[in-house]
């Protein structure tokens, strides 16, 4: 199992479809959507390679941001539910 990363990002043309940036973060053998622009994944790629990645799937205007999960996260009400994650997911 590869180690947590944390995905957010801000898509800045609501009318523009991000599906295929959705569906290029779902190919990460783990991951979790716990916000409405916030994921967890699971993958051995540092973050620098998942930036890099994700971004040609977005545009030029919109926000990014990639960052290892090493420790305790805790959380309320988040959004996650197993129809939106793939398997669990530690730091």
């Amino acid at each position: 199992m590869g180690k947590a990363k944390l995905i957010t990002y801000d898509l800045i043309k609501p009318e523009t479809d991000y599906l295929d940036l959705i569906a290029e973060i779902k190919k990460y053998s783990d991951w979790c959507k716990i916000q409405k622009s916030v994921w967890i994944v699971s993958t051995n790629d540092n973050c620098i390679t998942i930036r890099d990645h994700l971004k040609s799937n977005m545009d030029d205007d919109d926000r990014l941001f990639v960052a290892a999960l090493s420790g305790e996260t805790a959380w309320i009400k988040s959004i996650c539910k197993d129809e939106e994650a793939k398997r669990v997911i530690t730091a």
